[in-house]
């Protein structure tokens, strides 16, 4: 059946109907289906989903009128159209078949022209119906999504206010102080000689080169050049080589450094910052000595960093409580969901934490 294809079915225990619409019917791209018992109808109904039901009241077994009533109380058929074809003129059935959810009725004999009429109109008015609730659905849908963007949007300007937060911090007190030692330094200098000098000199050299290597390292770990230079596995063995350094972890890993595939810059930074931030938690709170982290590339980025560690509680995410992996891997979310991409945690305290994230890189790839 065509998207645009009406389709009726008919219950009635006579064929001069259906044979009738099938035939007055062909020209107006409608499908009609028929059955003769409740039963069997109601089965059809369920499987075709009609644009309306024809329905007489005098059936074998099931009555028009218990028919309806089981089309309404199921929410698939509650909302199809029912025209009762009826001999029955008494006020009191009329009555009735309204009770149950009929939405019109026709006396028989039935006109022929009449009943063509009424279907075409109730057809056109169901359409009509569909394409409001259409309407209405993506209506909403769309204002669900704004609405979804507007909070993401949000959690991302207090992501970069954190960040922000943490460079303030690290350039007031850390080296807010080495320079104000550094030039409480050289006050002191001006004022000796000798050894005094020498030592005093010394000690302001030292303190130049200390802050030297916090100013690179606080650089490199707002952004490595080479991210943006020579890609993602260049800055990846870079990342590797440092942190086993610092932090005595083992990183495990099949990834070939000299793949020299280039991704998106988002796609790049945001794969770079997950496995970093998973490291930095690894390092915190797994208590482990090696790590795993898996890179497959195909039609998407695939990255998993393993621990087999101390773990958590899944419980605590679902139940909305903060976690010590929360804080940077939910800004990681976001970016990831903004890129069509998604990540995934799984942890069980005593076992250890998988962090899976997966990006679609089949039309992003440069």
């Amino acid at each position: 059946m065509s998207m645009s294809q009406h389709s009726i079915l008919i219950i009635d225990d006579e064929e001069n109907l259906y044979d009738y619409l099938e035939f007055s019917l062909r020209d107006d791209d409608v499908k009609v289906y028929s059955s003769r018992t409740g039963q069997e109808a109601l089965e059809i109904a369920k499987k075709v989903l009609p644009d309306l039901v024809l329905l007489d009241v005098m059936l074998p077994g099931m009555d028009g009128f218990e028919i309806c009533k089981n089309m309404r109380s199921n929410l698939l058929l509650a909302d199809i159209p029912v025209v009762m074809i009826t001999a029955l003129d008494d006020h009191d059935s009329r009555l009735y078949g309204f009770q149950v959810g009929v939405d019109e009725f026709l006396s028989k004999p039935v006109d022929q022209i009449e009943l063509r009429t009424r279907i075409q109109t109730i057809l056109r008015l169901n359409r009509y119906r569909k394409s409001l609730e259409e309407r209405t659905f993506f209506a909403e849908t769309l204002e669900s999504k704004n609405k979804q963007l507007k909070d993401l949007a949000q959690h991302l300007i207090e992501i970069q206010e954190t960040e922000r937060r943490f460079v303030a911090a690290e350039l007031h007190d850390y080296m807010g102080q080495m320079l104000t030692g550094l030039k409480l330094m050289i006050e002191m200098a001006e004022s000796q000689t000798g050894d005094g000098l020498i030592k005093t000199l010394e000690n302001a050299k030292k303190t130049i080169t200390e802050l030297s290597v916090r100013t690179r390292n606080l650089s490199l770990d707002l952004r490595p050049a080479m991210l943006d230079d020579f890609g993602l596995f260049a800055a990846l063995e870079w990342l590797f080589e440092r942190y086993s350094l610092q932090t005595k972890i083992k990183i495990i890993h099949q990834q070939r450094f000299t793949n020299d595939r280039r991704f998106t810059r988002a796609i790049e930074t945001a794969a770079f910052r997950i496995i970093q931030e998973s490291l930095t938690n690894v390092a915190r709170y797994a208590h482990v000595d090696e790590v795993e982290v898996d890179i497959v590339v195909n039609d998407e980025l695939q990255i998993r960093i393993i621990d087999h560690g101390r773990g958590f509680d899944m419980d605590v995410e679902k139940s909305g409580q903060s976690f010590p992996h929360s804080n940077g891997l939910s800004g990681m979310r976001e970016r990831a969901t903004l890129l069509g991409g998604s990540i995934t945690i799984t942890s069980q305290p005593g076992v250890g934490t998988t962090v899976q994230a997966i990006f679609n890189i089949k039309d992003y790839s440069l």
